[in-house]
């Protein structure tokens, strides 16, 4: 089955654009794909779904021989490029993979694989279709795609449990630590590396019973890469990310939210949302915002300097909180020596709007105005 023109990656183009993340034309995505998939594979990936499907189902819609098509799928699967599982009656099951969330098509190369020049060139690639479409793009739903968890150290009161990112780590059925892909990939910034949380092992994924299809054959990367910590230590890694001045995000809803990133403005496709492409569904903030106490603050500075989003300004040697544009993150009381900063309850209570991610894929199409797969973690 030899394919060698641009028609697969034009076709499968098309089908990442109909997930509610969506994937606008361009010649930089499609130069993207060929990064994952070899022609072959590309026309395969373009008539699957993002839902588990039995391979033979796969197989009927491309037109293509069951045999040749289950090649293909195991390949793609063994690159973690799709998603594959055999379940315990022996059906194999094959969906797509999200554009990016957690471990989606964009993360997983820079999660297991080590440095070199092609990586290089993908994370420069992925750059430039963030700042020319897909940024915009994927920060137009009808609700964030991601919420502020305030600072574990940062002083505050009322914390609600899906609010308290010890909690979460608490709660998860398999926390890890792995490197943060946005950093790794566009190398702007000197932050810390390995301190991105997955909460469990099937995130963003539809939950399969089963054994994930991998022949070590196909298999690139390192698994080691993805390491599996108790609770001790991720806490930790919260504190030494708080303590750097990254901002701890999740998924913008309560129940099992995939994971913990533990983002700068300089890099993170989510943060840039608010301060490049100004998407109205970037990052919601958390209920808390930054309170001063004039009468304690000593005019230092510290607090513009360490806001991430450049919600503090100094204003006659007092800074001004910008409570529109304030995270709640509660960086700026990590620097603040007098304490004259603090975290309060937000005066409106923002509360994370709903309560799964079935819930949330569904909002975030209908403010879109497109139809919405129902994804099931």
């Amino acid at each position: 089955m030899a394919i060698s023109t641009e028609q697969p990656y034009q076709k499968l183009q098309r089908t990442y654009a109909g997930h509610v993340f969506g994937a606008p034309a361009s010649q930089t995505f499609i130069d993207i794909l060929k990064f994952y998939f070899e022609p072959e594979e590309a026309a395969l990936a373009a008539k699957m779904a993002f839902q588990p499907e039995p391979e033979d189902v796969i197989a009927r819609r491309a037109g293509v021989p069951l045999e040749a098509a289950s090649e293909l799928l195991t390949k793609m699967s063994s690159k973690m490029f799709i998603i594959g599982f055999r379940r315990p009656d022996g059906t194999r099951t094959f969906r797509l993979k999200i554009i990016a969330a957690g471990d989606g098509l964009f993360e997983i190369p820079f999660i297991l694989r080590e440095p070199s020049p092609d990586l290089e060139r993908l994370g420069d690639l992925w750059d430039q279709y963030l700042n020319e479409a897909l940024g915009k793009e994927i920060h137009s739903g009808g609700i964030a795609i991601s919420r502020t968890l305030p600072a574990i150290k940062a002083p505050k009161e009322n914390v609600l449990p899906f609010e308290d990112a010890v909690e979460l780590v608490k709660n998860a059925p398999s926390p890890a630590i792995i490197p943060c892909s946005c950093r790794t990939a566009y190398r702007n910034c000197d932050d810390p590396i390995r301190v991105c949380i997955p909460l469990s092992a099937g995130t963003p994924t539809p939950r399969e019973d089963g054994t994930p299809v991998i022949d070590p054959h196909h298999f690139v990367g390192d698994l080691s890469r993805i390491r599996p910590a108790p609770v001790d230590e991720v806490v930790e890694s919260l504190k030494m990310s708080a303590n750097a001045g990254l901002v701890h995000l999740t998924m913008n809803f309560q129940d099992d939210p995939w994971f913990i990133c533990n983002c700068c403005p300089h890099a993170c496709g989510l943060l840039r949302g608010l301060t490049s492409w100004k998407g109205v569904g970037a990052v919601a903030p958390s209920s808390f915002w930054s309170i001063l106490d004039e009468d304690l603050c000593n005019g230092c500075g510290n607090c513009e300097l360490r806001c991430p989003v450049n919600a503090i300004t100094m204003n006659d040697g007092l800074p001004e909180i910008s409570h529109e544009l304030c995270l709640g993150c509660g960086q700026c009381t990590f620097v603040c020596a007098p304490d004259a900063l603090s975290l309060q309850k937000r005066e409106d209570k923002i509360l994370t709007p709903v309560r799964d991610d079935q819930q949330f894929f569904l909002t975030y199409a209908k403010g879109k105005g497109v139809p919405s797969e129902v994804h099931r973690h």
